[in-house]
């Protein structure tokens, strides 16, 4: 995570940033000529309704960028999901998406979670992405998330995937 950015928790205002953040994804993703979340209508499964609920809830989290406030990246943090079948702690990260003009943001952001999963006595972030993802597959396996199962959900065939936590520093300037 970069100096300037912190990891916080947002507000429900905010959510229609983190909604517009999913319908961008999504253009870049049918200019890809990848239609995972466009095939699934994913904007219509998790509208704007939906990220208004968790900011209220308290369960979506952004990095955001310490001079202007502007949401680099976000996702639902969530303490336990009925997908897992283990009983050790663990953030589960859903919703997950990352501004595509901001270079490395998913990262930055999937870092700055694992400190704050660090700080809440957490051993592993945990996620899940498409089956059939070849690019995303290798993205989170070069992040270090370990595909350890599978999961279904209606027609979504996902993967599960883990990461034990490795943060040196349990600060991790969420407010």
């Amino acid at each position: 995570m970069e100096e300037w950015e912190r990891l916080r928790r947002c507000t429900i205002k905010e959510a229609k940033q983190v909604f517009s953040l999913i319908r961008q994804r999504m253009r870049w993703m049918d200019k890809k000529g990848l239609d995972s979340w466009n095939q699934n209508h994913y904007d219509e499964i998790f509208p704007l309704s939906y990220f208004e609920k968790e900011a209220m809830l308290g369960r979506l989290f952004a990095l955001v960028s310490e001079k202007d406030e502007h949401i680099i990246s976000a996702a639902v943090l969530l303490e336990s999901d009925s997908r897992w079948n283990s009983e050790k702690p663990a953030i589960y990260v859903h919703n997950f998406v990352s501004d595509i003009e901001s270079a490395q943001a998913g990262k930055r952001f999937l870092e700055a979670v694992e400190c704050y999963a660090k700080a809440r006595g957490k051993q592993y972030v945990r996620l899940d992405s498409a089956q059939n993802n070849s690019s995303l597959e290798n993205y989170y396996t070069n992040l270090g998330f370990a595909a350890v199962g599978i999961c279904q959900e209606g027609a979504y065939q996902g993967v599960l995937r883990q990461k034990e936590i490795h943060c040196q520093n349990s600060e991790n300037g969420l407010e």
